[in-house]
């Protein structure tokens, strides 16, 4: 399962009357955009969603400690990375490090925000693996659910202020109530939701 999409937003927001009418193509992926990026600084990782790509890293970057020697991953991996490179540079491939030989990720499951080198790199390292926090096929209920809540409350304070104009939304099993300040409401349910993804 993926983030929800645009389309199902917009019917998620007309069905639950967070807009009077249908809108449209643009103003639905606006929407959503705006709140996977809020999404993602909740949790704290962007993206989220992982994606296969291809990062350098400066080997000053890389720091001993009793482990070995360590770099940390400013986006975290969420599979073991499919191609590890040192030494790097213009007119030299560099050599490719094996997982076990030359590095290992940290115990426990992804997603890895560190990796674990026995010999420290060589010049410029590059790291090819899903950057984020998982899968699109890992995606939950709940994901979404907190992606339509936080459109949602965008919704309100575009269109109605900060007033807005539903007082009780039923979201998956859970139905909010929303009788004083719903955007704050709305906003504190997929906070709520962030807690169980935020990396440590």
């Amino acid at each position: 399962m993926a983030y929800i999409s645009a389309s199902e937003l917009a019917t998620y927001l007309l069905d639950n009357g967070f807009v009077d009418e249908a809108i449209d193509t643009a103003v639905a992926d606006r929407l959503l955009n705006s709140s996977v990026q809020e999404w993602e600084r909740l949790v704290g990782v962007v993206p989220f969603q992982a994606s296969s790509t291809t990062i350098a890293y400066d080997v000053r970057d890389v720091q001993a400690d009793r482990r070995g020697w360590i770099l940390d991953l400013p986006t975290p991996l969420s599979a073991v990375p499919t191609l590890v490179k040192s030494g790097v540079e213009t007119g030299n491939v560099g050599i490719t490090f094996v997982q076990w030989t030359d590095f290992e990720m940290p115990t426990g499951k992804a997603p890895w925000t560190q990796i674990i080198f026995r010999n420290k790199p060589q010049t410029r390292l590059e790291i090819t693996g899903a950057f984020g926090y998982m899968a699109s096929a890992d995606i939950g209920d709940l994901v979404n659910e907190a992606i339509c809540l936080l459109a949602s409350a965008r919704c309100i304070e575009e269109g109605a202020g900060k007033t807005g104009v539903a007082s009780r939304v039923k979201t998956g099993l859970v139905e909010i109530s929303t009788p004083d300040n719903p955007v704050t409401e709305l906003r504190k349910r997929a906070k709520t939701i962030s807690m169980y993804y935020r990396l440590p």
